[in-house]
């Protein structure tokens, strides 16, 4: 069960109030980290920001930054646990507002990870007007149908814990869609956002859990089990994956749906191009319609350029957003602190052009792996209809791909607006901040995406908007793939 027993206020974003709550029990047994270990990790956090962050006053001020950084050097002048400090330091990389820059769970060591080892609730769920409402029960033993709203958690409202959860979600500028498809299960990564929080947040005693759950015309209080991570992602994936990424393809009357869950195809050798290719050539030999469902892709490397390059018929320049870093050269003082995949990342060389007036560099690296300039037509061009499938995960390389297939006219966007912001992201290369007074690293993102033109504040609205509904969920049916389907039977 759930022990919120002590309340400390961590300060403000956007004027909201970031509260951990940690039970006794923890208090007497976690470590805690010296106040000048802490100080010391916020000065090289934001030594490496204020240098090396391409995006930094995209969304806020110069004072705006002085003053998260005051609220943090408030919080660490007293010790803290890790978990605490993990805390603060997800909610000042939130106030910089770029989805991009937070101490990313999958890139922490054991001693961090062990923080968020704790067993998951046995359902799935989005949210729906600030409700969790549930699209599955993963082994509950209660049945919960699809549709039901678990109104709170061992006595706490999810309302409030969406309240407390949110200063600490992601997103780019002002989109906050992405923030609650962030904190859903599934949600974003391996770990979903919303479990970690909860496990910082509202950590859970024992085995089991005390639901109370309004579906039917009723609500009833019910005791089921917690599940280890592992066995509720299990549970979640398709028995029969077409790939190692739950890639696949179904051909669905006169149309071919490609599903692709992920970009992040970074480690499996494994011809993701090839599937794309052949999915498409069974589109064209059959005359089949092409759906492509995004809605779950939070992006990963540029796979949308593979797509696109079957149905383009003459070379397109992807330049919408031109490319900016805030340095040629990281400065000796930064690099025992950086560590990244790639050396070039740590001298751009001849690549940055610049600076200008402002202290930005121009990039100018043609062939990156994250980034694709041109996009070549390929051999057998897909002439069909197409629909592309999207929502408020698509916040990466798959909210530029809906960018692209937008502008372009490429295809027909289906479904809700994407994660992302057209006023410009940061990704494409990262350094991982290592923290060494608490063992915390966090994410650094090195190239800006500026827009050619003035862009609102907001991601890409699609041609056909079919929101996601409860009845929906209640009654499986999945309108937004209906609506696709159509067009591209069309």
């Amino acid at each position: 069960m759930f022990r919120p027993d002590r309340r400390r206020v961590l300060g403000g974003v956007a004027s909201a109030a970031l509260t951990a709550l940690v039970p006794a029990a923890a208090q007497a047994t976690a470590e805690k980290l010296d106040p000048a270990a802490m100080r010391g990790d916020v000065a090289i956090l934001v030594d490496a920001y204020s240098t090396l962050h391409p995006g930094l006053y995209r969304y806020l001020t110069p004072a705006q930054f002085v003053a998260a950084r005051e609220r943090l050097d408030r919080i660490v002048a007293k010790p803290l646990s890790r978990g605490d400090f993990y805390l603060a330091l997800s909610a000042f990389t939130a106030s910089i507002r770029c989805g991009h820059s937070f101490p990313n769970q999958a890139n922490q060591v054991p001693a961090i990870t062990a923080l968020f080892d704790q067993p998951s609730l046995p359902f799935a769920f989005v949210w729906l007007d600030g409700r969790m409402i549930v699209t599955a029960d993963l082994g509950s033993g209660q049945m919960i149908a699809p549709g039901s709203e678990v109104v709170a958690i061992e006595g706490v409202a999810t309302r409030d814990m969406l309240a407390w959860m949110l200063p600490y979600a992601r997103t780019d500028g002002s989109n906050e869609a992405c923030k609650l498809a962030d904190l859903g299960i599934p949600g974003d990564g391996d770990q979903p956002s919303f479990d970690l929080l909860r496990a910082l947040l509202f950590p859970s005693v024992g085995r089991t859990a005390r639901l109370e759950v309004r579906g039917g015309g009723t609500t009833q209080t019910v005791d089921c089990p917690l599940l280890p991570a592992a066995i509720r992602d299990a549970a979640l994936k398709p028995q029969t994956p077409a790939s190692p990424y739950g890639w696949r393809f179904d051909v669905r009357g006169t149309v071919g749906v490609l599903t692709m869950p992920t970009w992040a195809v970074f480690h499996e050798k494994w011809d993701w191009q090839g599937f794309i290719d052949t999915s498409v050539d069974t589109a064209i030999d059959r005359k089949l319609g092409l759906v492509i469902d995004l809605r779950e892709n939070g992006g990963g490397l540029d796979c949308g350029a593979a797509v696109l390059a079957r149905l383009v018929t003459a070379p397109l320049a992807t330049n919408n957003y031109s490319r900016h870093v805030r340095y040629r050269a990281i400065p000796d003082r930064l690099s025992p602190y950086l560590k990244t995949w790639d050396r070039s990342f740590r001298d751009w060389g001849a690549s940055a052009v610049g600076p200008d007036a402002n202290g930005f560099y121009t990039l100018d690296r043609p062939g990156d792996a994250s980034d694709t300039d041109t996009i070549t037509p390929a051999k057998r061009c897909f002439t069909g209809k197409v629909a592309v499938l999207i929502g408020p995960k698509n916040a990466s390389a798959t909210f530029g791909f809906a960018a692209l297939a937008k502008q372009h006219r490429l295809a027909t966007l289906v479904g809700e607006p994407t994660g992302g912001n057209l006023r410009g992201i940061n990704g494409g290369a990262f350094f991982f901040v290592n923290l060494p007074g608490s063992g915390i690293e966090v994410d650094l993102p090195l190239i800006a995406y500026w827009p050619n033109r003035p862009q609102p504040d907001a991601g890409v609205t699609p041609d056909i908007v079919v929101p996601r509904r409860l009845a929906d969920i209640a009654s499986a049916s999945d309108r937004q793939m209906a609506s696709a389907i159509a067009e591209a039977a069309g």
